[in-house]
């Protein structure tokens, strides 16, 4: 039987520019062509997946940080905030100043500036060409208060003079809150999703609709968001642009995304 691999998406398959190197995605599809089966594991929402990802050989979505999984087309697991909560967290992001999206797995809704982080022509605009990404997510862009969704990101501007620590001291018993990978240089950014939601949770729940034991799971990441699902797969990969945190909860540290780290990883454990 072919293992489980769950890939994240920013910083591990997709550049800063949004494109996956020629040596990846040949290597994506040799590991799906020996009969494993491969899943994103991301903080991205359904509607932020491009279209064309799905050709390099997976199958299935664990995606909101774990609070959605899509397993062969079939939602297992779609996990949202109480209206309540949503009304209560957009109050507090708003008066602090911060640029934020919610995510749901039919729509994204920013407010304030949040879209403005991957303008490239913007002073405070993600680093990388970011464009192909805007394209992806204008047809499902609402901007309203959503009455459902799965997780919200957000970016702390630096005159409001609040840190990422604010926030969990905030919401921290209440949610699951981690630092986030997309945002401006220099500005802090994190993710909160509805309590008890992580990666490790999804990569659990979409191993066992496969059918594969955790044992046979593997996982690989660079951030905050994929630590728990490095701890909980039956082998932990790191890529070497990762945090430090990321790299101490893995069983093995492969190369950077720009030294086709994926790739390695997948020779080195002969998954292709």
């Amino acid at each position: 039987m072919g293992r489980a691999i769950f890939f994240d998406v920013d910083g591990t398959i997709l550049t800063r520019d949004q494109k996956v190197t020629p040596t990846t995605r040949s290597a994506l599809r040799s590991a799906a062509a020996r009969g494993h089966t491969l899943l994103l594991c991301t903080g991205r929402c359904d509607k932020e997946i491009y279209p064309w990802l799905w050709q390099l050989g997976f199958t299935g979505l664990v995606g909101s940080n774990g609070a959605y999984v899509k397993v062969a087309g079939r939602v297992v697991q779609d996990v949202n905030f109480r209206p309540e909560e949503i009304q209560e967290l957009a109050r507090w992001f708003t008066a602090a100043g911060a640029g934020f999206i919610w995510q749901s797995a039919e729509a994204l809704y920013p407010a304030g500036t949040a879209l403005d982080r991957f303008r490239t022509h913007k002073k405070d605009a993600m680093p990388g060409d970011w464009s192909a990404y805007a394209e992806q997510i204008t047809p499902y862009v609402r901007y309203e208060t959503p009455r459902v969704a799965s997780k919200v990101s957000f970016v702390l501007p630096g005159s409001s003079g609040l840190h990422l620590a604010d926030v969990v001291a905030q919401f921290g018993e209440r949610f699951t809150i981690v630092a986030g990978s997309m945002g401006p240089d220099g500005q802090e950014n994190g993710e909160l999703s509805p309590r008890g939601m992580d990666k490790s949770v999804g990569l659990k729940l979409a191993a066992h609709e496969l059918g594969v034991p955790l044992s046979d799971t593997v996982a690989i990441g660079d951030s905050a968001n994929d630590v728990t699902m490095i701890k909980a797969a039956g082998l932990g990969i790191a890529m070497g642009n990762g945090t430090p945190e990321a790299k101490k909860a893995a069983d093995w540290v492969t190369d950077s995304i720009d030294d086709d780290g994926v790739a390695t990883a997948l020779r080195h454990f002969q998954l292709v």
